[in-house]
């Protein structure tokens, strides 16, 4: 007769016991070849302080990538991506005023 021990189990003699089970070989992981529409696009991986982090596209997109050509030194895009990022404000008084609002704009009561 066996006895049962605390939460219902049963508890086993020495040579009752079964050998664990051995580990499984450690699996190698192979990094996943790039589409070829974008094997020659620079990912996220890629990136460091002397490239363009300028992205391109849309992350959910497959062909997500980044600019990747020099950057300009002391920014972190290229010279072109920084005259788009980097633009200068006009002064206050040669501003355009807003569009107006739909619908005449917020009630004032």
């Amino acid at each position: 007769m066996r006895s049962i021990g605390p939460g219902g189990f049963l508890r086993q003699a020495p040579g009752e016991q079964q050998s664990p089970i051995p580990p499984a070989p450690p699996r190698r992981l192979v990094p996943a070849k790039p589409s070829p529409e974008i094997a020659d696009k620079t990912s996220l991986l890629d990136l460091n302080e002397r490239i363009c982090k300028w992205p391109i596209g849309h992350p959910g997109e497959p062909d997500f990538h980044f600019c990747g050509a020099q950057a300009n030194p002391g920014f972190p895009y290229c010279v072109e991506h920084c005259g788009v990022a980097y633009q200068a404000q006009l002064p206050r008084r040669d501003r355009r005023p807003p569009p107006p609002l739909p619908f005449g704009g917020p009630r004032i009561r």
